[in-house]
């Protein structure tokens, strides 16, 4: 499984908004990172969204032992080369994965003929799911094909998708704002999964068309542009 030695963690005062300017984030670096330190950021607007106990991991690996399809660029030990545990969209601060030391299954794009609108995370034990920015949630229900999944809206045309969950986190439910961080569920294998894991989607567009979430664009987590306001420590 993943191994612990490279997997540091971004300080929880994320304190990301979608409506908010943009915050500090801090990345922890191992020592011998080749990785660029990005430069301080103002500090964070007042008001910013209530978030939870999440701290996104600074690196993702590939999970050892099996073929992960759709799999982005990753170096001689499986680590995805140039992750970006903080990507934006539309000006809005997602995290990438939004669970713990996870490992990826499977990447975004074409898969045994048919596309994959997200990636596969696992981890073992199975972990808690959470927030990848603060939004208001349009989607927290079972779905034939996605089983336990929750939908959020981050605004400016951004969405976030988490399917398979085991259960959906109570207080959970549609219309109801979440901050950061905050737990949406924990991952399972509802639906159409044939394991245990995340099924994790960003998805852009406008949800009010007549097919509602299935009428969004899914969009490569791994292609986007990184949150440039970070301090590394």
């Amino acid at each position: 499984m993943v191994s612990m030695t490279r997997l540091p963690l971004i300080s929880a005062t994320l304190f990301l908004a979608a409506c908010a300017s943009p915050a500090p984030v801090k990345v922890h670096y191992p020592s011998e990172s080749t990785v660029s330190r990005p430069q301080p950021a103002p500090a964070p607007a007042a008001g910013a969204a209530a978030q939870g106990p999440f701290e996104p991991n600074a690196y993702l690996r590939a999970c050892y032992g099996i073929r992960v399809s759709n799999s982005p660029l990753v170096d001689e030990d499986g680590w995805v080369i140039n992750y970006k545990p903080i990507v934006v969209v539309n000006g809005v601060p997602l995290a990438a994965a939004p669970a713990n030391d996870v490992c990826l299954t499977s990447g975004f794009g074409q898969r045994f003929g048919r596309r994959h609108d997200g990636i596969d995370l696992q981890s073992r034990p199975a972990s808690t799911i959470y927030a990848a920015a603060p939004g208001r949630v349009i989607e927290a229900r079972v779905s034939t094909g996605y089983g336990n999944m929750v939908l959020i809206d981050h605004g400016k045309g951004v969405y976030t998708r988490y399917a398979h969950l085991a259960y959906i986190q109570p207080g959970v439910q549609k219309g109801g704002e979440i901050g950061f961080g905050q737990p949406v569920g924990f991952m399972g294998s509802s639906g159409n999964a044939t394991a245990i894991h995340i099924h994790y989607e960003i998805l852009t567009g406008n949800y009010n068309n007549p097919r509602g979430s299935k009428g969004l664009s899914p969009r490569d987590p791994f292609t986007f542009p990184p949150y440039e306001y970070a301090q590394a420590y």
